[in-house]
């Protein structure tokens, strides 16, 4: 009789134990769902991104950032900054990116544009020779600009993932010129001389170089691949 009754115990405490992990279980699991489903839904934000969306796009808005001096010309820039939001599943993602620049002549009030078209995205825009931070400012002798006109990996945004193209320009902004129009990556931009601009860069498995006068807009640009296999 005794056991019986200690059998009926035990068998009510295990009942109330698997009753409450039962409780907590459901609970974590409806803790969790929600978290998972807010997580989904929300707007996500990403900045300092270059991303345009191509599809699917819920809302966009452009807006002209701060003027800066030029080092060697008497032009300000300021660039063009789109904001992109749009669809990712059940929720939506923002990203920003840069599209152009303006340039303002104080002296003629005149503006300019440094590419024709807002259509591509700006990864990339230096002048050269460049200045470490520190550094006595040097006036440039021209800027190089990496960009992404095309969506060529096929996910509907433009993006450091796509092909790229390289392009020169005077330090106003002036003779935008595009002297490669695909390229990997951009390894290297540097001046060898005044007139001399060497410009490296990958595509496939391939190492390739650029030279030109930046000085001269009509120069007529040098092309070769660079050996990348070892020597015995």
């Amino acid at each position: 009789m005794q056991t019986r009754r200690l059998f009926t115990l035990i068998w009510r405490i295990n009942a109330i134990v698997i009753l409450l992990v039962g409780l907590i279980a459901g609970a974590v699991l409806s803790v969790a769902g929600y978290l998972l489903f807010k997580d989904a839904t929300r707007t996500r934000h990403v900045d300092n991104v270059a991303n345009t969306a191509l599809g699917n796009v819920r809302e966009s808005t452009a807006e002209l950032g701060s003027f800066g001096e030029i080092p060697g010309a008497t032009v300000l820039r300021a660039p063009l900054n789109v904001r992109q939001t749009y669809a990712l599943g059940s929720g939506s993602k923002e990203a920003g990116s840069t599209r152009n620049y303006l340039y303002f002549e104080p002296s003629t009030r005149a503006t300019s544009w440094l590419r024709p078209s807002m259509d591509g995205v700006i990864l990339s825009s230096v002048p050269l020779p460049s200045a470490e931070y520190g550094e006595k400012k040097v006036n440039a002798v021209t800027y190089v600009h990496v960009t992404v006109d095309k969506d060529t990996d096929g996910d509907d945004r433009l993006t450091d993932s796509d092909a790229k193209q390289i392009a020169i320009s005077a330090p106003d902004g002036k003779g935008y010129r595009v002297l490669v129009t695909k390229a990997d990556r951009l390894n290297d931009a540097t001046l060898i001389g005044p007139t001399r601009l060497l410009i490296l860069y990958s595509a496939g498995n391939k190492l390739n170089a650029v030279e030109v006068n930046p000085a001269d807009p009509a120069a007529p640009v040098t092309e070769y691949e660079v050996p990348t296999s070892a020597r015995s």
